[in-house]
């Protein structure tokens, strides 16, 4: 082999070990912003469903307390009632 030869070999090696490197970071990359963007998608579902429970808790709650202001409505009813009984 020529010295032009073997040159021109290593020169191929270097460019194909760099183009190797470049692709590996790539491709780590690539593999980072799509982990990252699956546990994105993650969080938001949650998020959304603890909106949405959080929300069913509100109206829970706004019943209930509308039940207990109509059971004190007729708490209130019933002891004029007796109190006129009374009198």
């Amino acid at each position: 082999m020529t010295t032009q030869s073997k040159t021109n070999w290593s020169v191929i090696g270097m460019l194909v070990a760099w183009v190797l490197t470049l692709g590996s970071f790539v491709w780590n990359a690539a593999v980072k912003d799509a982990s990252y963007s699956t546990r994105l998608n993650a969080i938001e579902n949650e998020l959304d469903d603890l909106d949405n429970r959080l929300d069913t808790a509100e109206s829970f709650r706004m019943e209930i307390r509308t039940d207990l202001a109509e059971i004190k409505n007729d708490l209130i009813w019933i002891r004029r009632e007796l109190q006129q009984d009374k009198n």
